[in-house]
Formats: C-alpha cells, structure tokens, sequence
C-alpha cells in the first residue's frame, strides 16, 4: 500500500514538472512516438502514463475521454489486406502536450475535492451533539461547566472566570477580550451583546472553536521550534550583554504632560528626580537662571508621590509638578501678546514620529512591521499619545446623539485608499498580519485598506504584502467584502459611537480564491469603532478591547 501511494505520488509529481517544462514533453513525445505521431496504445504506454493506470489514480475511461477531446490526424492502416482498410487516429506533439495537461488538470481537482471535503468534515465536527463531546472529553467539560454556573446556564462573566481564559489572556498574552467577546457571540448568534446565557451544549461548541484557534499544523509547528533553536544558538554566540547605555535627552518643546512624561518614566512607569535631568526645556531654564534649583526642589516635594513610593512621582503627580511649573511663567506669558501655536500639530506629529522610529527600530531588528514586535512602554506611548489626540477639538470624531445621529461621521469621509501604520492587536502579532498566511520564509510587509461607495454599494478591500525573508519576489493576499459605517452604543462607555463594521467575502492568493466567513484571522479588523479623524490619518479601537489600536494613513 505505501509503494503504491509512493509511485502515484511520483507519477502526479512527474506530470505537474513535465507540464510546466514545454521542452521535457517534446522530449517525452519524441522518444515514445512513430514518426511524429502516436497512437491511443502508444500512448497508454507511455511509463507515466502506465504506471498511474496500474495503480489506479488514473481511471482507463478517464484517459479515454481525455483522448477522444484531443485534435486527431486520422491515418489509413491496412492491417489484413485492403478489404480490411482502416482509420485509426493519431496525435502529433501538441495534442500529446494537451492530453498531459488534462491529465494533470485531474489531480488539481482531486485536491479540490479533497480541501472541500476536509472543509465540511471540519464543519460536521464543529456541529457534534453534546453526546459525541461527552465520549471523548465530556466528563472534564461538565465538570468546569458545572464550577462555573449556575445549574445548566452559564453568562459571560462566569465564563470569563474559567482559569483557561484567564491565563491566556494575563499571563501568556496569546488571546484578545475582542476575541473571547467574538467566540461567544458565534457561539449564541447574536452580534454586538455580551448578554444572554449558554448551555452545556454551547459552552462545549465554544471550547471546540477556541482550540481551533490555536490549532497549528505540523509544518507550522517544526518551523517555530527551529526558530527557538536557532535563537537559542545564537544567544549562546553572542557577545556578553554591554552596559545600558544612558537614556537621551529629551530635546523637543512644548510636549503635552502626558506625552513628555511617558518618555521620561522608568520601567516601572514612574520618574524620580534624577529623571527629570533628561528633561530638556528644564535643564535649560535652571542652566539661565529661570527657576533655580531650591524652587524645583521645592516643587518636587509638594508634588503627589506614587503610592507605596516617597520620592516617585506616577503620570497624576507629574502632570501636578508640569503645572506648578508653568505657572512661574504666567505672568510672562500674559506680557507676551504672541499667538501660542495651535498644538494639533504637535501632538499629531509626535504620533508620527514615534511610529515612524518604531518602524525603523522594527527594520534593523528583523522585527514585525506596524508596531506588531514593539515593547510594552512603546504601546503604552502610543496609547497615551493617541487619547491626548482624540480628546483635541479639531478631531473630526465628535459625540454622537443616540436619539437623532447627530455628529455621525459619513461613509464619503472615509473613502479613499488607507496604509496600516500601526496596530497593537495581538491576533494580528500571533498570525503574523491580517490573513495568517505569511511565515515560513516569508514575513508580513504591509496591509492597505481600499473603501469605496456608491449610493448602493459599499466596498471593500484589503492588499496585504508578503515579502521573503532572505529577499526574492512579493506576494499579494487581497480580501474583498462590504463595509458600513453605523452607530452603536458603546458595551464599556454606555455611549453612542462610530462603528466601521467589515464583512469578508473572499480571500484570493496565489491562483486560490476562498470564501472568507470562516477565515478566523481576518476578525480583529471587522468591528473597529472610529476614534479620531481628520484628512489624513485615522485611528480606530478594538469594539470590545478599547486597548487595541489601528492607526491608519491616507496614501498619497
């Protein structure tokens, strides 16, 4: 049985090559033809040929049909004498070219069929009685069914307490809130709600749709143990860790408290008095004599310390010491008839910036690109810079009435084409991008969000980039759907909010085109809620995880 599988996995591999190679078919024609042509017999005889129909994966009527659909040169044969005159049909190369690309057209087919037919068995699986669950590991199942509700029902936030979950999305950072949020609405088939209740039989669907989650294939899982390997071997080839360099100075101006104090915190998101040597502006004024050093020394004691700390301040007592700061120079400020510069710019340009470092920090380290690899303080900057954004005036995303609309944004102000310049969603991080296909020797490279409307239609699509990762040629994944813009009220603020709602409808990569509405890794973009726009840049939070963040940029 295994030489058999062997040699039609040979055959159909040797066809596949030979199809794809116009001169190794000519070669093959030549050495099995008569005189330029070949007959049906010739032809079953060629060793391939022969080999597949002995084993059976090519069926002889199939080949039969394959051959009467070839072009034909009929031949007189006269094999008994002329009362026994004869046509018998012969192909030239061409036509053997066409009969072996049909063949090979046979087995692409099969493996259609055998992708559809893995497709509804995974399906029927997820579909199981409560009985077939029960057989395998039911006993375990019941058993956490039972601690967690009360009697045959559990809600979300009993489920929230199942130690799994927890540990998943605490300690080992692998899963989302917007993902548990997702699984139990597929699980209920609502949309949009966290209420209503589960019986055992759900809360067994749900455990079977979060094991699916994780589920990696076998090449998958060879490929991140040798990435550790190779890790391990070359931290054990480095060179001995060099002293922490001292932090730099902090040299722009007029920053916003909260943006100059996430750059001056320690690990531990706290700043000493020593940290603020690495305030510039503030060096500046005590090296010219505008605040001396016992005016600052007095201002850092009055200033609220971090709890369980004496001489650290938290971002609260920080922001308290800016203030008492700033005002020593009021006065000045009031005799100054000058215009202070709007910070919009500012603010927004920080941003930028920031990410722009990240990326290029990304770039030098091998690291994933939009922010997917950056450490937890530089998602923390980002994050504080963003809600100092979206709190400014100009930020186009205003509150939204509940009862009549006003302040919606409209679906013409988000048209146009969109880059992904940051995201600190994890789904995305654990599948290396949007689609899950990149890894391997290739790497994520970028994703671009093309909107457009029409009075009728609302489209959609995604170009996401897959580069090598030792060089080589690009690959493009692209997913279609439609897209809404609509008011919701909001599940953690009780507010009406700005929801872009996303439904995928087809993944095309490579020469492949699949449905997409069981395509698990596209789900972190398909509820986002708009948080601030304007004509360029736009940022977006999790529905669900109002943490995660995609910042997008208008192209150019």
């Amino acid at each position: 049985m295994m030489a058999s599988t062997t040699s039609s996995e040979e055959s159909s591999t040797t066809i596949a090559s030979s199809t794809s190679d116009g001169e190794a078919l000519q070669s093959l024609f030549a050495k099995h033809c008569d005189e330029g042509l070949m007959t049906e017999d010739d032809l079953r005889n060629v060793p391939e040929i022969k080999d597949m129909l002995e084993q059976g994966d090519l069926l002889s009527s199939e080949l039969t049909e394959i051959w009467k659909a070839a072009p034909k040169f009929p031949q007189v044969v006269d094999p008994l004498g002329e009362e026994d005159m004869a046509v018998k049909d012969k192909i030239d190369v061409d036509s053997f070219i066409q009969v072996y690309r049909d063949i090979d057209d046979l087995f692409d087919n099969d493996d259609a069929a055998e992708i559809k037919e893995e497709a509804v068995v995974a399906a029927v699986a997820v579909d199981d009685t409560v009985a077939d669950a029960e057989e395998e590991d039911g006993d375990e199942l019941k058993e956490i069914f039972a601690t967690l509700g009360n009697a045959d029902k559990l809600s979300f936030s009993q489920l929230r307490q199942w130690e799994e979950i927890t540990v998943m999305i605490e300690e080992e950072k692998t899963l989302g809130e917007d993902e548990v949020v997702t699984l139990w609405e597929g699980v209920l088939g609502v949309k949009g709600t966290t209420d209503g209740e589960m019986d055992l039989k759900g809360f067994v669907d749900f455990n079977n749709a979060l094991d699916d989650l994780f589920e990696l294939e076998d090449d998958e899982m060879e490929e991140i143990e040798n990435a550790v390997m190779s890790e391990a071997e070359e931290e054990e080839a480095a060179p001995p860790a060099q002293p922490t360099p001292p932090r730099p100075i902090i040299t722009e101006e007029d920053l916003p408290p909260g943006v100059l104090f996430s750059q001056l915190a320690n690990e531990n998101y706290l700043v000493s008095k020593e940290d603020l040597s690495r305030w510039g502006e503030l060096t500046d004024m005590l090296k010219e004599g505008e605040i001396t050093t016992d005016e600052l020394n007095a201002l850092f004691d009055n200033a609220s310390k971090a709890p369980g700390t004496k001489d650290m301040l938290d971002e609260d007592g920080f922001c308290s010491l800016y203030d008492a700061i700033d005002a020593l120079f009021e006065d000045i400020d009031n005799d100054d008839n000058v215009e202070e510069d709007t910070p919009q710019q500012e603010l927004k340009e920080e941003l930028l910036e920031f990410i722009e470092d990240i990326a290029q920090l990304s770039s030098e380290e091998g690291q994933q690109i939009c922010g997917l690899d950056c450490s937890e303080l530089e998602r923390e900057r980002v994050l504080e810079v963003s809600s100092e954004l979206e709190r400014e005036p100009y930020n186009q995303v205003v509150a939204v009435s509940a009862s009549t609309g006003d302040g919606a944004i409209k679906k013409e102000e988000l048209v146009g084409t969109w880059d992904l310049i940051y995201s600190s969603s994890s789904t995305m991080k654990y599948n290396e991008g949007l689609s899950g296909l990149a890894g391997g020797l290739t790497r994520f490279g970028g994703l671009q969000q093309k909107l457009t409307a029409t009075k009728y239609l609302s489209d959609v699509e995604y170009t996401e980039k897959m580069v090598g990762k030792f060089g080589g040629q690009e690959a493009e994944v692209r997913v279609t759907g439609d897209w809404d813009l609509r008011t919701e009220v909001s599940l953690f603020t009780g507010k009406p909010s700005n929801v872009l709602s996303v439904v995928p409808d087809k993944v095309f990569y490579a020469s492949r085109a699949d449905k997409a509405d069981h395509w698990k890794s596209l789900g972190p973009m398909n509820l986002l809620v708009l948080t601030y726009l304007d004509e360029d840049l736009r940022i977006m939070r999790g529905n669900t995880s109002t943490d995660t963040l995609f910042i997008l940029r208008r192209s150019k």
